[in-house]
Parts: C-alpha cells; structure tokens; sequence
C-alpha cells in the first residue's frame, strides 16, 4: 500500500472544510438521511431480520440485492427498516413497492416511502402499505411503468 501524501486531505476533512465547495451539500445530505433514519423507526441488523423471520441470512442478503428487501448504510453497516415486516415475515405489499424500485438509492428509496404526498390525500406510501391500501399502490407502482403521457 502507497503511504498517503502529507497533503492528502481525508473524506472528513474535505467535507468539513470550509474552502471546499461540496462541504455544505455534503452536511445537508448527513442531515437529511439523519432525518430519515429517525423517522423509519426501529432498525434491525440481518441477524435481528434472520431471528425474526427465520430466513438465513444468505437470504436476506440476497433478497436485498433483488430489491425485495430495503437496507440503508450506516457506519458501513446495513440495517433493515423494520416496518417492512409484518407479523414476522416481509410485507408482500412492501416488496411490491421496495421491487419497483430496485434501481434506486436504498436512501431514496426509504425517502419516497417516508414522504407524505398529497396524490395519496397526505399519506405517505408506507402508510398506504401500512392501512393495506391495494388499490392506491398499484395505481403508483402502474404509474411507475408508464412515461407520464399514455
């Protein structure tokens, strides 16, 4: 491994930094998955998600990658929402949604679940999955598949 120049500066520095440009959209991104975190609740490890649902945590880890399970990073660590289980096992309306999309950002993802929306008359999509609103989830999952025009 190369010794890091004296200069280098690491990724903390950088973005504490008050001649960097990126350090004040680096604190407001901080804060806004600060906020998030607190308003999902209750995160679980994949040990905590594997004693709850009696999945293996291969499994798990799997069903993360194929967007059927919602994990977000923190300190290098991926942690599961809690809310998208129901009576131990995954939510089937969940991962409807958390499947749709499994091209995004796990930190987007968990913001469009949290944001409250005045389509769904100020509800937020996990409180649709939540009060089992079948109807208002798949009119926004059909919503996803079309461009907007059709």
């Amino acid at each position: 491994m190369m010794p890091k120049p004296n200069n280098t500066k690491d990724h903390d520095q950088i973005a504490q930094g008050t001649g960097n440009p990126l350090s004040g959209p680096i604190a407001r991104a901080d804060e806004h998955r600060r906020i998030l975190q607190e308003a999902a609740g209750e995160m679980l490890s994949a040990k905590q998600v594997s004693d709850l649902t009696g999945l293996n945590v291969q499994t798990i880890d799997e069903m993360r990658m194929a967007g059927e399970l919602l994990a977000v990073k923190i300190d290098a660590t991926s942690v599961y929402p809690a809310f998208q289980f129901n009576q131990g096992a995954v939510d089937p309306l969940m991962m409807s949604v958390l499947s749709a999309h499994k091209e995004d950002s796990p930190w987007v993802v968990l913001d469009i679940l949290l944001a409250k929306d005045d389509a769904f008359m100020g509800k937020s999509m996990l409180q649709l999955v939540q009060d089992r609103d079948h109807r208002a989830v798949t009119r926004y999952l059909a919503q996803l598949d079309t461009d907007g025009f059709s």
